[in-house]
């Protein structure tokens, strides 16, 4: 591993239940010696990656938000796919979320909410558990062949909470490739319904992201779920047309 890799390797040290960290705990987790821990720390201060937040303790710095502004300018789901989501939440009343799968992570990367009523567990960027919620599981069921064993051996098969076994999770992935989309209710907030569908890339037919429907079970029963289903999948296809045509997409 090169020295660079080493030291972005100390931002993977950061996650909901880390949000600062102090040199020392960087060296023991990384294996480095303390005068190692200190220049990362420095070298990424130096860039703006992390910052001091308090006596010793080191947070994600500025450049980590001038980051996330520029991708958002150019990423392809969202360039493809923002209107569209802002048109199905005001159509529905129902939230709607991008989200999308990598490096074993699952995150929402843009939603749009008709009003600012809903308080979600897991808004942007907050990673989302492994195969629970509809966005989740299916950035999960369309993943194919062997990558789909080797993630339930990874993130479920030693997992003494998980309620599935090899079989039952390839069933119930099989089960959502089939129906196109997957429906979960209060499984990442109680009182919650979502419906996702993928959006597959045309050129490569590979899942690279989903949207979903998010709202009140309360406000599910308002609405025609198989009106919303149809409504979700359609929109995963406008975005997909949008990603194979992006003169369309700006002209829409």
């Amino acid at each position: 591993m090169s020295s660079l890799s080493k030291l972005l390797n100390v931002l993977d040290l950061f996650g909901p239940a880390t949000l600062k960290i102090d040199p020392d705990t960087i060296a023991e987790r990384m294996g480095l010696s303390r005068a190692t821990a200190y220049r990362y720390v420095k070298e990424l201060c130096d860039a703006g990656l992390l910052t001091r937040v308090d006596a010793g303790h080191y947070g994600l710095g500025p450049r980590v938000i001038e980051l996330d502004w520029m991708m958002r300018q150019y990423d392809p789901i969202l360039l493809a796919g923002r209107e569209l989501m802002h048109e199905l939440s005001a159509q529905t009343g129902l939230a709607v979320f991008a989200s999308v799968f990598y490096d074993g992570r699952i995150i929402n990367t843009y939603i749009a909410e008709p009003t600012d009523t809903y308080h979600f567990s897991f808004g942007r960027g907050h990673p989302l558990p492994f195969f629970r919620g509809a966005q989740s599981k299916v950035l999960i069921a369309f993943q194919k062949g062997r990558r789909l064993q080797r993630l339930f051996e990874e993130h479920m098969a030693n997992d003494p909470d998980s309620p599935y076994d090899w079989a039952s999770f390839a069933k119930a992935t099989k089960k959502i490739r089939k129906d196109g989309y997957c429906m979960t209710h209060d499984e990442l907030n109680l009182g919650l319904t979502g419906i996702a569908a993928p959006i597959i890339q045309p050129d490569i037919d590979e899942v690279i992201g989903s949207l979903s429907a998010v709202g009140s079970t309360q406000s599910f029963k308002l609405l025609r779920q198989e009106t919303v289903i149809e409504m979700v999948m359609d929109t995963t296809r406008r975005i997909a047309e949008n990603l194979r045509n992006p003169a369309g997409a700006a002209a829409s």
